[in-house]
């Protein structure tokens, strides 16, 4: 396998079992947000998480600004503002789990670095987790590394996360790093456009099966779609979590697993 290749059944083996809780209220799933976008102002989202009534756990999925390069010094009054609306959600008792996505950068890794920077976060998902939630298992992932045939990409992932480029971009003022973020998300943006149209059907399906020993369910993000597909047997195994940029949508899961999506204008 290429060194750029993800290896599925290696993150599955590795990824980290998160309690969410034992039942009674709700788990909503929330991902590509890509706030800062003319198509998604932080001012709807804002409301949207003020309005997660009986909340247990909120997990994002990724992609929650166009680009979020994540120390302290590089936070515009926007990003502020979104990791206080989180922080309300912490201090109504609701657990918050952030899965990473493509445009999140210099993320930490544990919760004890998220609170040393200040960041209302109770975990930081680089990879995959297991989410433990009422007695089911889901397994949780952003989505970037399932498809396969998009090496470009995948080369850009794995090189945008090497120690060296995070260190070069922490001795960078925030002006000049927050404008080559911007000019590479742009450039990326045009490229492998095939990939960004077309659902990957095949490898959604591969990546189902592949994840189905020992779960409940899978919820991804990163598609933009409102869609599920079949693994294990199971006519509905994986979930991809419809995006809030364009749906204005977010998934519901009460503690017999089923899931309701919620519309906000």
């Amino acid at each position: 396998m290429q060194s750029w290749m993800p290896d599925w059944q290696a993150l599955r083996a590795a990824a980290p079992v998160i309690e969410a809780g034992t039942g009674g209220g709700y788990v909503y799933f929330i991902t590509d947000a890509h706030l800062g976008d003319a198509q998604s102002p932080p001012e709807p989202f804002l409301k949207m998480l003020a309005q997660l009534p009986d909340a247990e756990t909120v997990v994002f999925m990724g992609d929650l600004f166009k680009v979020w390069l994540a120390l302290p010094k590089f936070r515009t009054a926007a990003v502020h503002e979104v990791l206080a609306g989180f922080q309300g959600l912490r201090e109504a008792g609701a657990k918050i789990l952030f899965v990473m996505g493509n445009r999140e950068f210099l993320l930490p890794r544990d919760p004890e670095s998220a609170a040393g920077r200040a960041l209302p976060f109770d975990h930081v998902i680089p990879g995959m987790c297991i989410l433990h939630w009422a007695g089911h298992r889901y397994g949780l992932t952003h989505g970037d590394i399932i498809n396969r045939r998009d090496r470009s990409y995948l080369r850009w992932r794995r090189l945008s996360r090497r120690k060296s480029v995070e260190l070069a971009f922490r001795a960078m003022p925030g002006v000049l790093a927050r404008w080559i973020a911007y000019k590479l998300e742009a450039a990326l943006a045009k490229r492998n456009l095939e990939f960004k149209i077309a659902l990957p059907q095949d490898e959604l399906e591969a990546f189902a099966e592949a994840m189905a020993a020992d779960l409940d369910g899978f919820l991804v993000g990163h598609f933009h779609r409102d869609q599920s597909f079949g693994g294990g047997g199971r006519r509905e195994f994986l979930r991809i979590v419809p995006d809030w940029m364009s749906r204005k949508t977010v998934l519901r899961m009460d503690d017999s697993g089923r899931l309701k999506a919620l519309h906000f204008d």
